[in-house]
C-alpha cells in the first residue's frame, strides 16, 4: 500500500447521492436478477453464521441459494464479496448517522459517539451469530478486514473535509489522513471484537462507554475554515 495515497475511496456524504445497491455501480437489476441476488445474500448470511466466510466455497453457496455457478459469477467473484455487499449496505447507514451528526455540529462529542455506537450495536446484534463466529477467536480475517476498511473510509471521509483535525505535521496530508484513519479503524474494530467476546447477554452500555472514552474528540472536526458557528 502506498503511504501517500489511500487505497479506499472516500465515502459519500449523507447529503449526496444515495449509495448504489451494487458495489460495482451496475445498472439496475431486473426482477429475476434481483431475486437471485437476494437468495445469494440470504444464503451467505446463513452459512457465515455457522462458519467463517473463508470456509464457504462457491459450491456451498450456490447449493444453499439454489442457483448455478454461472449465475453466481454474474453477481460476485466470491462468497466474501456477497457478504461484503450485504454488510456494507447496513454499515453505510451507520456511517450516515455519524456523519450527519458531525456535520450538523449540534451535539456534544460524547453524544455523537453514543448515537453512532447505538446504531452500530443494532447492526452487530442483528447479525450476532455471524459476527460472533467470525470475530471471536479471530477466526475470520476477511470479516475483520471488511469492518476495518469500512471504518477507515468513514474516518477518512471526515478528515479529508478538514485536514486541520489530523494530528501531527510530518508528511503529506494524504499520509496523515491515511495513517490516522487506519489507526482509528483498527481501534474501533478492537472494541467490537472485545465486546463480542463477552458472555451473552452482553451489556450495550459497556460498548458505548468504551467507544465514548477511547475514541478521541479530535475525530469530530470543527467547521471548515470560513464557516461561522458550531
Amino acid at each position: 500500500m502506498s503511504a501517500h495515497a489511500p487505497k479506499h475511496p472516500p465515502a459519500p456524504l449523507p447529503d449526496g447521492p444515495e449509495p448504489a445497491e451494487e458495489t460495482d455501480a451496475a445498472p439496475p437489476l431486473d426482477v429475476r436478477a434481483r431475486r437471485t441476488r437476494d437468495r445469494l445474500r440470504k444464503a451467505v448470511l446463513r452459512l457465515a453464521s455457522e462458519r467463517p466466510v473463508e470456509e464457504i466455497a462457491v459450491a456451498d453457496l450456490v447449493r444453499e441459494a439454489r442457483v448455478n455457478r454461472t449465475t453466481f459469477y454474474k453477481h460476485a467473484t466470491s462468497p466474501a464479496k456477497v457478504l461484503e455487499q450485504v454488510l456494507y449496505e447496513e454499515l453505510d447507514r451507520v456511517r450516515a448517522v455519524w456523519i450527519t451528526d458531525v456535520l450538523a455540529a449540534e451535539l456534544p462529542v460524547p453524544e455523537i459517539w453514543e448515537r453512532a455506537s447505538g446504531v452500530l450495536l443494532d447492526h452487530l446484534e442483528r447479525y450476532d451469530a455471524l459476527y460472533t463466529v467470525g470475530l471471536v477467536g479471530h477466526r475470520s480475517a476477511v470479516l475483520h478486514q471488511l469492518l476495518v476498511e469500512h471504518f477507515t473510509a468513514s474516518v477518512a471521509t471526515l478528515l479529508e473535509r478538514d485536514p486541520r483535525a489530523v494530528p501531527g505535521r510530518d508528511g503529506t496530508v494524504a499520509w496523515r489522513v491515511e495513517s490516522a484513519s487506519r489507526f482509528m479503524a483498527h481501534g474501533e474494530a478492537g472494541i467490537v471484537e472485545a465486546w463480542l467476546s463477552l458472555p451473552a447477554p452482553r451489556e450495550r452500555h459497556l460498548f458505548v462507554s468504551a467507544a465514548t472514552a477511547l475514541l478521541p474528540s479530535w475525530l469530530v472536526p470543527g467547521p471548515p475554515e470560513g464557516v461561522a458557528g458550531a
